[in-house]
């Protein structure tokens, strides 16, 4: 005769981790919180609630959790199964929130503001399952309507949640993927992925047969050593920067880092400071291969040289 009254009137289920609003209506933690994703109301009495962020881990209604326990073990352990897998806690490499939004690339921090109430469920997701990461891709392509099948996994190093519910996200990239199969969850895309690492730079057979990463047909970029194509990374920079203004050449510091050594990094940073189309950009998370990466940052850096850009253009690159 107690379950009816124990009953969250969101989601009709056993309440899990109750929280009671100041109007005294008790819903699931999690049902409350996607009742504010679309508004400040509460679900019953229609009386305005305080922000989101006075619900972002507020305490639970302890003398209601502690009779759940007591009195219906069994379905609590359930509901809290249920829960868990609604958040999709499983391999790092299956159920992969993805989010639609920019370029990322390794080892690059990338800052978010996320409003849309869909991606706001999916941050409280995995800060809440533990893994405190999603994945990162291009929106399709709107000029040829491609799906972007590669990405970046975001680590989330900080949340700052606003009083309306949207937060401010600081993320870093950490590895690239392929998507391998995807679907939707809550109106966001969920997919399996397969994780894509660099190759050794000493596996020369197996980099010797791999295509050139572009038709251009420059004798040198084709033939150049690992090496010879990081100088010429540093060549282009040396270049780039006695052509910028100082203040510019300060900001793209502040804002990229400083040019890394390592030549499977190079690419990467590389690509952030030319100023190319990111669909363009984002051919390099497609290859496994360091060399390869700087042979096509190579071309770009050659079609632009032989473009003239820095005659026609300022500052182009921030």
């Amino acid at each position: 005769n107690l379950l009816p009254e124990v009953t969250c009137d969101v989601c009709f289920q056993l309440f899990y981790d109750p929280v009671t609003t100041p109007c005294q209506h008790t819903f699931c933690s999690k049902c409350l919180l996607r009742t504010l994703d679309h508004s400040p109301l509460c679900p019953l009495c229609r009386e305005v609630l305080p922000g989101f962020a006075f619900y972002h881990d507020h305490p639970s209604n302890v003398i209601l959790l502690n009779l759940l326990l007591a009195l219906f073990p069994t379905q609590y352990a359930a509901r809290k199964s249920s829960s868990l897998a609604d958040d999709g806690l499983t391999s790092i490499l299956e159920n992969v929130p993805i989010f639609p939004c920019t370029l990322a690339f390794p080892n690059q921090p990338v800052s978010l503001n996320i409003f849309e109430p869909r991606y706001r469920l999916m941050i409280r997701r995995v800060l809440e399952n533990g893994t405190n990461a999603f994945g990162m891709t291009l929106h399709p392509n709107p000029y040829t309507g491609e799906e972007i099948m590669y990405g970046t996994m975001l680590r989330v190093k900080r949340v700052q949640m606003n009083i309306d519910g949207t937060s401010g996200v600081d993320t870093v990239g950490t590895w690239r993927f392929q998507i391998v199969k995807r679907w939707w969850v809550d109106g966001y895309m969920v997919a399996n992925l397969k994780r894509l690492n660099d190759y050794s730079l000493d596996n020369e057979a197996r980099l010797n047969a791999l295509p050139s990463p572009s038709n251009l047909s420059i004798d040198f970029i084709d033939s150049a050593t690992t090496d010879e194509l990081v100088e010429r990374c540093l060549m282009f920079v040396r270049r780039m920067r006695t052509r910028l203004a100082p203040w510019v050449a300060h900001r793209m510091d502040a804002a990229y880092g400083p040019m890394p050594e390592d030549s499977g990094r190079l690419s990467f940073w590389m690509a952030l400071v030319l100023p190319i189309d990111d669909y363009d950009k984002a051919k390099l998370l497609t290859l496994q291969s360091p060399h390869l990466r700087l042979q096509l940052v190579a071309h770009w850096v050659a079609a632009l040289d032989k473009q003239g850009w820095w005659r026609n253009s300022g500052c182009v690159i921030m």
